[in-house]
Protein backbone atom coordinates (compact mmCIF):
# COMPACT_ATOMS: atom_id res chain seq x y z
CA UNK A 1 0.00 0.00 0.00
CA UNK A 2 1.18 3.50 -0.86
CA UNK A 3 1.43 6.10 1.90
CA UNK A 4 -0.36 9.42 1.38
CA UNK A 5 0.55 10.86 4.82
CA UNK A 6 3.48 9.91 7.01
CA UNK A 7 3.79 11.48 10.46
CA UNK A 8 6.99 10.94 12.45
CA UNK A 9 7.74 11.83 16.08
CA UNK A 10 5.30 14.75 16.07
CA UNK A 11 5.07 17.05 19.09
CA UNK A 12 3.08 20.21 19.69
CA UNK A 13 2.54 22.47 22.71
CA UNK A 14 0.12 25.39 22.61
CA UNK A 15 1.57 28.78 23.64
CA UNK A 16 1.45 29.23 27.44
CA UNK A 17 0.35 25.59 27.91
CA UNK A 18 2.14 23.46 30.49
CA UNK A 19 1.50 20.12 28.79
CA UNK A 20 2.02 18.93 25.23
CA UNK A 21 -1.17 18.61 23.16
CA UNK A 22 0.51 16.08 20.84
CA UNK A 23 3.23 13.81 22.23
CA UNK A 24 5.62 11.92 19.97
CA UNK A 25 2.93 10.79 17.49
CA UNK A 26 3.97 8.64 14.54
CA UNK A 27 1.31 7.51 12.08
CA UNK A 28 1.15 6.34 8.46
CA UNK A 29 -2.06 6.83 6.44
CA UNK A 30 -2.47 5.07 3.10
CA UNK A 31 -4.01 6.09 -0.23
CA UNK A 32 -7.74 5.33 -0.47
CA UNK A 33 -7.86 4.36 3.21
CA UNK A 34 -10.67 5.38 5.55
CA UNK A 35 -9.10 5.94 8.95
CA UNK A 36 -11.02 7.13 12.01
CA UNK A 37 -9.20 9.05 14.73
CA UNK A 38 -11.21 8.89 17.95
CA UNK A 39 -10.87 10.09 21.53
CA UNK A 40 -12.54 12.21 24.16
CA UNK A 41 -12.52 16.01 24.07
CA UNK A 42 -8.99 17.25 24.72
CA UNK A 43 -7.36 14.04 23.49
CA UNK A 44 -5.56 15.86 20.65
CA UNK A 45 -7.78 15.00 17.66
CA UNK A 46 -8.40 18.58 16.51
CA UNK A 47 -4.79 19.58 17.14
CA UNK A 48 -3.59 16.71 14.95
CA UNK A 49 -5.99 17.87 12.19
CA UNK A 50 -4.60 21.41 12.33
CA UNK A 51 -1.04 20.09 12.16
CA UNK A 52 -1.81 17.91 9.12
CA UNK A 53 -3.43 20.86 7.31
CA UNK A 54 -0.60 23.21 8.27
CA UNK A 55 -2.82 25.57 10.28
CA UNK A 56 -0.33 25.28 13.14
CA UNK A 57 3.36 24.33 13.06
CA UNK A 58 4.72 21.35 15.01
CA UNK A 59 7.18 21.95 17.83
CA UNK A 60 9.17 19.00 16.47
CA UNK A 61 8.78 16.02 14.14
CA UNK A 62 7.72 15.83 10.50
CA UNK A 63 4.57 15.49 8.40
CA UNK A 64 4.92 14.15 4.88
CA UNK A 65 2.00 14.60 2.46
CA UNK A 66 2.08 12.74 -0.86
CA UNK A 67 5.84 12.18 -0.57
CA UNK A 68 6.74 15.75 0.40
CA UNK A 69 7.81 16.83 3.90
CA UNK A 70 5.77 19.92 4.79
CA UNK A 71 7.63 23.19 5.34
CA UNK A 72 6.99 26.93 4.93
CA UNK A 73 7.84 26.84 1.22
CA UNK A 74 5.43 24.07 0.19
CA UNK A 75 2.60 24.34 2.75
CA UNK A 76 0.17 25.99 0.29
CA UNK A 77 0.80 23.31 -2.32
CA UNK A 78 0.19 20.60 0.31
CA UNK A 79 -3.08 22.24 1.35
CA UNK A 80 -4.47 21.94 -2.19
CA UNK A 81 -4.35 18.15 -1.66
CA UNK A 82 -6.45 18.33 1.53
CA UNK A 83 -10.11 19.26 1.98
CA UNK A 84 -11.81 19.65 5.37
CA UNK A 85 -15.51 19.13 6.09
CA UNK A 86 -16.28 20.88 9.38
CA UNK A 87 -18.77 20.12 12.14
CA UNK A 88 -21.09 23.01 11.31
CA UNK A 89 -21.62 23.54 7.55
CA UNK A 90 -23.02 27.03 8.24
CA UNK A 91 -19.46 28.11 9.06
CA UNK A 92 -18.40 27.23 5.51
CA UNK A 93 -21.16 29.13 3.71
CA UNK A 94 -20.20 32.48 2.20
CA UNK A 95 -22.38 32.79 -0.93
CA UNK A 96 -26.00 33.69 -1.58
CA UNK A 97 -26.66 30.44 -3.44
CA UNK A 98 -25.50 26.84 -3.26
CA UNK A 99 -23.49 27.14 -6.48
CA UNK A 100 -21.76 30.30 -5.16
CA UNK A 101 -20.63 28.39 -2.11
CA UNK A 102 -19.34 25.41 -4.06
CA UNK A 103 -17.46 27.80 -6.38
CA UNK A 104 -15.75 29.67 -3.52
CA UNK A 105 -12.66 27.45 -3.29
CA UNK A 106 -12.27 27.45 -7.08
CA UNK A 107 -12.44 31.25 -7.18
CA UNK A 108 -9.62 31.38 -4.63
CA UNK A 109 -7.58 29.17 -6.97
CA UNK A 110 -8.18 31.64 -9.81
CA UNK A 111 -10.00 29.15 -12.00
CA UNK A 112 -11.55 30.61 -15.22
CA UNK A 113 -15.34 31.01 -14.93
CA UNK A 114 -16.22 28.63 -17.79
CA UNK A 115 -14.25 25.80 -16.19
CA UNK A 116 -15.55 26.74 -12.73
CA UNK A 117 -19.18 26.27 -13.83
CA UNK A 118 -18.35 22.75 -15.07
CA UNK A 119 -16.54 21.83 -11.85
CA UNK A 120 -19.38 23.14 -9.67
CA UNK A 121 -21.93 21.13 -11.68
CA UNK A 122 -19.69 18.03 -11.41
CA UNK A 123 -19.35 18.37 -7.63
CA UNK A 124 -23.09 18.96 -7.06
CA UNK A 125 -23.92 15.94 -9.20
CA UNK A 126 -21.59 13.77 -7.09
CA UNK A 127 -23.51 14.63 -3.92
CA UNK A 128 -26.93 14.55 -5.65
CA UNK A 129 -27.63 18.26 -5.06
CA UNK A 130 -27.80 19.53 -8.67
CA UNK A 131 -31.45 20.54 -8.31
CA UNK A 132 -30.60 22.86 -5.40
CA UNK A 133 -27.86 24.97 -6.96
CA UNK A 134 -29.94 28.19 -7.11
CA UNK A 135 -31.20 27.79 -3.52
CA UNK A 136 -30.13 29.84 -0.52
CA UNK A 137 -27.97 27.46 1.59
CA UNK A 138 -29.76 28.59 4.76
CA UNK A 139 -33.04 27.18 3.41
CA UNK A 140 -31.64 23.62 3.32
CA UNK A 141 -31.92 20.86 5.90
CA UNK A 142 -28.89 19.90 8.00
CA UNK A 143 -28.10 16.90 5.83
CA UNK A 144 -28.46 18.92 2.62
CA UNK A 145 -26.17 21.64 3.99
CA UNK A 146 -23.52 19.04 4.78
CA UNK A 147 -23.82 17.67 1.21
CA UNK A 148 -23.19 21.17 -0.14
CA UNK A 149 -20.16 21.51 2.15
CA UNK A 150 -18.88 18.17 0.80
CA UNK A 151 -19.44 19.39 -2.78
CA UNK A 152 -17.41 22.53 -2.01
CA UNK A 153 -14.52 20.31 -0.88
CA UNK A 154 -14.83 17.90 -3.81
CA UNK A 155 -14.87 20.74 -6.35
CA UNK A 156 -11.21 21.48 -5.54
CA UNK A 157 -10.30 17.81 -6.27
CA UNK A 158 -8.40 16.98 -3.07
CA UNK A 159 -6.65 13.65 -2.55
CA UNK A 160 -7.41 13.68 1.18
CA UNK A 161 -10.69 14.59 2.88
CA UNK A 162 -10.71 15.28 6.62
CA UNK A 163 -14.12 14.97 8.29
CA UNK A 164 -13.79 17.03 11.48
CA UNK A 165 -16.78 15.89 13.59
CA UNK A 166 -18.74 16.62 10.41
CA UNK A 167 -21.80 14.48 11.19
CA UNK A 168 -22.18 15.27 14.89
CA UNK A 169 -24.93 17.86 14.32
CA UNK A 170 -27.07 15.55 12.18
CA UNK A 171 -29.85 13.19 13.25
CA UNK A 172 -29.07 9.43 13.00
CA UNK A 173 -30.63 9.09 9.53
CA UNK A 174 -28.82 12.17 8.17
CA UNK A 175 -25.56 10.98 9.73
CA UNK A 176 -25.78 7.57 8.08
CA UNK A 177 -26.69 9.13 4.72
CA UNK A 178 -23.61 11.38 4.80
CA UNK A 179 -21.31 8.53 5.93
CA UNK A 180 -22.58 6.26 3.13
CA UNK A 181 -22.11 9.10 0.63
CA UNK A 182 -18.50 9.60 1.76
CA UNK A 183 -17.85 5.87 1.49
CA UNK A 184 -19.24 5.82 -2.06
CA UNK A 185 -17.17 8.88 -3.05
CA UNK A 186 -14.03 7.39 -1.50
CA UNK A 187 -14.31 4.40 -3.82
CA UNK A 188 -15.30 6.35 -6.95
CA UNK A 189 -12.87 9.28 -6.51
CA UNK A 190 -9.99 7.29 -4.95
CA UNK A 191 -10.04 9.55 -1.88
CA UNK A 192 -8.30 9.07 1.44
CA UNK A 193 -10.71 9.78 4.32
CA UNK A 194 -9.60 10.88 7.78
CA UNK A 195 -12.61 10.95 10.10
CA UNK A 196 -12.16 12.82 13.39
CA UNK A 197 -14.84 11.88 15.91
CA UNK A 198 -15.59 11.19 19.57
CA UNK A 199 -18.48 8.87 18.60
CA UNK A 200 -17.39 5.25 18.16
CA UNK A 201 -20.63 4.44 16.29
CA UNK A 202 -19.44 6.63 13.37
CA UNK A 203 -16.41 4.44 12.71
CA UNK A 204 -18.04 1.32 11.26
CA UNK A 205 -17.21 2.17 7.64
CA UNK A 206 -13.53 2.81 8.40
CA UNK A 207 -10.76 0.30 7.79
CA UNK A 208 -8.68 1.38 10.77
CA UNK A 209 -9.29 3.18 14.06
CA UNK A 210 -6.67 5.18 15.92
CA UNK A 211 -7.48 5.99 19.56
CA UNK A 212 -5.89 9.15 20.96
CA UNK A 213 -5.61 9.88 24.66
CA UNK A 214 -3.75 12.82 26.19
CA UNK A 215 -2.08 13.55 22.86
CA UNK A 216 -0.74 10.03 22.37
CA UNK A 217 -1.79 7.06 20.23
CA UNK A 218 -2.94 4.34 22.63
CA UNK A 219 -4.54 1.98 20.08
CA UNK A 220 -4.21 1.56 16.30
CA UNK A 221 -6.12 -1.42 14.94
CA UNK A 222 -8.96 -2.78 12.80
CA UNK A 223 -12.44 -1.67 13.93
CA UNK A 224 -13.49 -5.15 15.10
CA UNK A 225 -10.49 -5.33 17.45
CA UNK A 226 -11.22 -1.87 18.86
CA UNK A 227 -14.90 -2.74 19.37
CA UNK A 228 -13.91 -5.94 21.18
CA UNK A 229 -12.36 -3.76 23.89
CA UNK A 230 -15.97 -3.33 25.07
CA UNK A 231 -16.25 -1.52 28.39
CA UNK A 232 -12.48 -0.79 28.36
CA UNK A 233 -13.25 1.92 25.76
CA UNK A 234 -14.63 4.07 28.60
CA UNK A 235 -11.04 4.47 29.83
CA UNK A 236 -10.52 6.72 26.78
CA UNK A 237 -13.83 8.54 27.12
CA UNK A 238 -15.53 6.44 24.42
CA UNK A 239 -18.86 4.64 24.64
CA UNK A 240 -19.10 0.96 23.83
CA UNK A 241 -20.92 0.39 20.47
CA UNK A 242 -24.65 -0.20 21.04
CA UNK A 243 -24.64 -3.71 19.54
CA UNK A 244 -21.63 -4.69 21.66
CA UNK A 245 -23.33 -3.39 24.81
CA UNK A 246 -26.54 -5.24 23.93
CA UNK A 247 -24.63 -8.48 23.29
CA UNK A 248 -23.02 -8.26 26.74
CA UNK A 249 -26.50 -8.03 28.28
CA UNK A 250 -28.02 -10.80 26.12
CA UNK A 251 -25.18 -13.27 26.76
CA UNK A 252 -26.51 -13.80 30.28
CA UNK A 253 -29.62 -15.46 28.85
CA UNK A 254 -28.86 -16.65 25.29
CA UNK A 255 -25.89 -18.12 23.45
CA UNK A 256 -24.26 -15.70 21.02
CA UNK A 257 -21.02 -15.94 18.98
CA UNK A 258 -17.85 -14.57 20.53
CA UNK A 259 -16.45 -11.29 19.21
CA UNK A 260 -18.09 -8.15 17.84
CA UNK A 261 -21.23 -8.13 15.69
CA UNK A 262 -22.66 -4.95 14.17
CA UNK A 263 -26.39 -4.22 14.55
CA UNK A 264 -27.32 -5.97 11.30
CA UNK A 265 -25.29 -9.09 12.15
CA UNK A 266 -26.70 -9.20 15.67
CA UNK A 267 -30.26 -8.94 14.34
CA UNK A 268 -29.54 -11.84 11.96
CA UNK A 269 -28.24 -13.97 14.85
CA UNK A 270 -31.31 -13.20 16.96
CA UNK A 271 -33.63 -14.18 14.09
CA UNK A 272 -31.77 -17.48 13.69
CA UNK A 273 -32.10 -18.19 17.39
CA UNK A 274 -35.83 -17.36 17.30
CA UNK A 275 -36.41 -19.69 14.31
CA UNK A 276 -34.65 -22.52 16.14
CA UNK A 277 -36.69 -22.11 19.31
Amino acid sequence: MEKIISIKNLNYTYPEAKQEAIKNVSLDIYKNEWISIVGKNGSGKSTLTKLIDGLIEASSGTIEVDGQIINEENIWEARTKIGIIFQNPDHQFVGATVEDDVAFGLENQGMPKEQMVKEVDRALKLVKMSDFKRRDPQSLSGGQKQRVAIAGVLATKPQIVIMDESTSMLDPEGRQTVLNLIQDLRKKQDLTIISITHDISETELSQRIVVLNDGQIVQDDKPVNIYNMGTHLSKYGLEEPFSSELMSTLRDSIKLPEGYLNEEELMEQLWKLRLNM
